[in-house]
């Protein structure tokens, strides 16, 4: 089953209060509250753009795929890359333990990373 999970993203962007940040984006408070507990059952479109501008983040992103019970689907099924992210954590727990000097170092290659053009994928990667 597929499932909107936008919590692992608000983390990693060190988003304390995601229903607040969802509500001053422009969302409605009911709305906010189903997508960040993953309870709605349908989602619109333009809620999905406005996720992926907010959150800097492909549509992709936004969803996790849980296989049914009985549901054995090969590797090489599309949707299988959607299943559930191994890491959730902020950014800043991920750090809290790494010494000052490679933490300049992460974010220098952060720096670069930000500085570097993004290209459109080809027809062959899309």
């Amino acid at each position: 089953m597929l499932f909107l999970n936008v919590q692992f993203i608000f983390n990693a962007r060190g988003i304390e209060r995601p229903s607040t940040y969802l509500i001053k984006s422009g969302f409605s408070a009911h709305s906010a509250h189903y997508i960040l507990h993953g309870k709605t059952r349908s989602i619109r479109l333009d809620h999905i753009e406005s996720l992926c501008k907010l959150l800097i983040c492909e549509p992709s992103d936004l969803f996790t795929w849980q296989p049914d019970q009985n549901e054995n689907l090969p590797a090489s099924q599309p949707i299988t890359k959607l299943r559930k992210h191994e890491t959730q954590q902020s950014i800043q727990n991920l750090i809290t333990d790494i010494p000052l000097k490679q933490i300049k170092e992460i974010a220098a290659v952060i720096q670069e990373k930000k500085e570097e053009p993004i290209t459109p994928k080809t027809k062959n990667e899309a």
